[in-house]
């Protein structure tokens, strides 16, 4: 089973105190900005070639059907990942903005 990681190590926090990400600009938009993308992409491929598996696989052409379903796995415990980042992020958003000012 191949590991899906997120590195965070690549990023820390300016004398601003905004998330930089390596090789990005000082204001920081461009690391957070990028990691998402990444991220995002990362999910989206792996949906697709579980997808393509799932395709395979009902055509007949996967030899192989425990790769079909390692494929399916990584990509569901990859998008109940995201789903989990988004879901956080959302919720501290939210919290900020209750806070009285």
């Amino acid at each position: 089973m191949k590991e899906v990681r997120v590195d965070l190590s690549q990023f820390h926090f300016n004398n601003d105190a905004r998330l930089v990400g390596a090789g990005s600009d000082s204001k920081g938009e461009k690391g957070f900005e990028k990691l998402l993308k990444d991220n995002l992409q990362r999910v989206n491929d792996l949906q697709l070639t579980a997808d393509e598996g799932i395709g395979k696989l009902a055509t007949g052409e996967a030899e192989d059907i425990s790769q079909v379903v390692i494929a399916v796995q990584e990509a569901e415990v990859a998008l109940r990942l995201l789903v989990e980042i988004r879901n956080k992020l959302v919720d501290a958003y939210q919290q900020l903005a209750r806070m009285p000012v």
